[in-house]
């Protein structure tokens, strides 16, 4: 309803005014967000970016859009998610003082800054006096506000979801005696995309199993689930965690980067190893601490072409970290002995064959943690990944002792990885990987076929087709009689047909939800365990790239001071603000690389510190919970085929 607006004319008489009415800009099409648009209006045709097809224009878009959907039904449902993004953050900024407490939160910026006098003057120049600066206090209470918002919303998106997996890990701080654990879920929902969600951080009293459930159980109950629903965990070998999902009799999926992680961390103790592996970290301490020296080493090595980044110390939790510091440091090593400063860490002939070697032995483990740590990986890529590092370690260029202790170790760690009843259930799930006899034997696909029951809540259905009458005992009339039997759908009757498709004609579809979200009606008994099992994602790097935010709050001091639930805020809008900004561009990489300038720092702070890290409990093979026993009927014959 247009309002009327009155101004008093010079003779007094009411002349009605109206307003312009406000032009709202037009959207741009989702189809520019991934083609690139025409220089001519009036062109006919637009190459897709990918795959070779010409598409129909003519000025528009409908012909490729449809495309989309039909030829790259992944690549649209990416670009759709970026739109709806784009579009939440525009309505959140409308708000700036909840952009600006949201800017504290991220920044690490103390409440009371915003009372600064100069900072408020700043303000007050730069918006002409239109924006007035709110208090320390304002500030606490939109950090507040948003973390309550986010709980509803994320109760909104969760209500109608009762099958779910939860990706969880704490951070502890043994010097400040501080424990915090981070909840995201993952699921799978009516379309059949998968989808993984922050939920909140909060603060334990200590890292047991009781305490650890208490929260969890707390932050599930803020978004209206319990977790009697949850299906699954995804956690490192923590014992806590192992406790809770055992004590839960929910099933726990041991995160693979970790685990491969700890293979590295258990080939670093080698004697042989240790030593180079010193070498490489003393120059990487020396590096952190004088900055011209990198600096002139950094400039050198880009003159020859090298582009890898100079070694830097990394935390004893960053996975991998070993292979990354070797591999950087055998890069820059040429360059190394040409600087005057750094010739006290030149090596002997046998110790850079020796860091040559470690490198290709740790590069296909280091390859399977940058795999599987993206968001998109899924539980069912766990055991293909696991045989094919054991192939690459299998066969190195150079067969020696070190490359044998290599296998011997990994042989070890992976028994209990191909004992886990979802890993193999979920690998039978995906397409890709399904009966293949490269990746499983025949007897563990026939086992995973079995546990498949296990997941199975469909009611059988039978139908009978139209009864016939026979008109004498003819051998024609016996066929027809036959025919008239009840036919029974069920789980078996789903796997026999999606073994044979399997067989027959794979499809080529990269995702297995893709798969899955077509042929849904095809396997009627089937798909719902899939959604059930293709929830879990590969591991719980989600998790660790939260604490390596969360982490800066307590370097802080002077957030000692800050009680439990604006800690907890904190956390939670700052890991909130990440989410949003990473999710505003679908293509930008998982990779979540610190700089130098965050490593030389986070160096030097741990140097100051006191704390002692937590050691990690290994994973052992006594955990009923994780295994997956075989049957009886299954003995005699896993027994036969080796």
């Amino acid at each position: 309803m247009i309002s009327l607006v009155f101004l008093l004319s010079p003779k007094r008489t009411m002349v009605p005014i109206t307003p312009p009415t406000p032009t709202r800009k037009r959207p741009p099409s989702i189809t520019w967000l991934f083609f690139q648009k025409p220089s001519d209006p009036k062109a006919s045709h637009i190459r897709c970016s990918a795959c070779p097809a010409l598409i129909a224009y003519g000025g528009t878009t409908t012909g490729i859009i449809g495309h989309l959907k039909n030829r790259h039904f992944e690549i649209y449902q990416q670009l759709e998610k970026r739109m709806k993004m784009d579009d939440s953050v525009e309505v959140e900024e409308s708000d700036a003082s909840d952009v600006l407490a949201r800017s504290f939160a991220t920044g690490l910026i103390p409440f009371r800054f915003s009372e600064n006098p100069e900072f408020r003057k700043f303000v007050k120049i730069v918006s002409n006096g239109r924006i007035t600066m709110p208090n320390g206090r304002k500030i606490k209470n939109s950090i507040h506000k948003q973390a309550v918002n986010h709980l509803e919303m994320i109760s909104k998106k969760v209500q109608n979801v009762r099958k779910f997996t939860i990706l969880t890990d704490g951070y502890t701080n043994l010097k400040r005696d501080f424990h915090f654990y981070v909840l995201h879920i993952a699921f799978v929902n009516e379309y059949f995309e998968r989808e993984i969600l922050f939920c909140s951080i909060r603060t334990v009293p200590k890292g047991d199993a009781i305490s650890i459930g208490s929260a969890i159980c707390t932050m599930l109950a803020e978004i209206g689930l319990k977790i009697s629903d949850c299906t699954a965990f995804a956690t490192d070998a923590g014992s806590p965690l192992v406790s809770l999902a055992k004590n839960h009799q929910i099933e726990r999926v041991h995160c693979s980067c970790h685990f491969f992680d700890l293979i590295i961390k258990d080939f670093a103790k080698v004697k042989s190893i240790q030593k180079i592996q010193e070498k490489a970290q003393e120059f990487a301490r020396y590096l952190a601490k004088h900055r011209e020296d990198k600096k002139r080493l950094k400039t050198m090595s880009m003159e020859n072409g090298i582009e890898e980044p100079v070694p830097l110390p990394l935390p004893e939790t960053r996975w991998a970290g070993i292979y990354s510091i070797l591999k950087n440091f055998l890069a820059h090593y040429a360059t190394l002995k040409e600087l005057s400063t750094l010739q006290r860490f030149i090596l002997k002939p046998e110790q850079i064959e020796l860091m040559e070697h470690t490198v290709e032995l740790l590069k296909p483990l280091h390859d399977a943690i940058m795999q599987l740590e993206r968001d998109s990986s899924f539980a069912s890529e766990v055991l293909p990944t696991i045989q094919w590092v054991k192939n690459k370690i299998s066969n190195p260029t150079t067969t020696t002792t070190l490359s044998g202790k290599m296998k011997q170790i990994f042989d070890s760690r992976t028994k209990i990885m191909y004992n886990n009843r979802r890993l193999l259930c979920s690998c039978l799930l995906d397409h890709r990987f399904a009966y293949n006899l490269d990746i499983l034997a025949s007897w563990e696909w026939e086992l995973a076929e079995n546990y498949l029951k296990l997941y199975d809540k469909t009611e059988i259905t039978t139908h009978t087709p139209p009864p016939t009458i026979p008109r004498d005992d003819t051998l024609d009339n016996f066929f027809l009689s036959s025919a008239g039997k009840k036919q029974i759908d069920d789980l078996k009757t789903d796997l026999t047909s999606y073994k044979a498709l399997m067989g027959s004609n794979r499809p080529s579809t990269s995702s297995p939800l893709t798969f899955w979200a077509s042929n849904q009606n095809n396997f009627p008994f089937l798909a719902p365990i899939a959604s059930e099992l293709l929830s879990t994602p590969a591991s719980a790097a989600t998790c660790e790239r939260t604490f390596s935010r969360c982490s800066d709050f307590l370097r802080q001091p002077k957030r000692n001071r800050a009680s439990v639930e604006t800690l907890n805020s904190l956390l939670t809008v700052s890991e909130m603000a990440r989410s949003q900004r990473q999710t505003s561009n679908v293509f930008d990489s998982d990779d979540d690389e610190v700089t130098e300038e965050e490593e030389t720092e986070f160096s030097v702070w741990r140097e100051e510190s006191e704390e002692i890290p937590a050691e990690i409990p290994q994973e052992t093979e006594s955990e009923e919970s994780n295994q997956a026993q075989i049957p009886p009927e299954f003995e005699e014959e896993g027994g036969e085929s080796g």
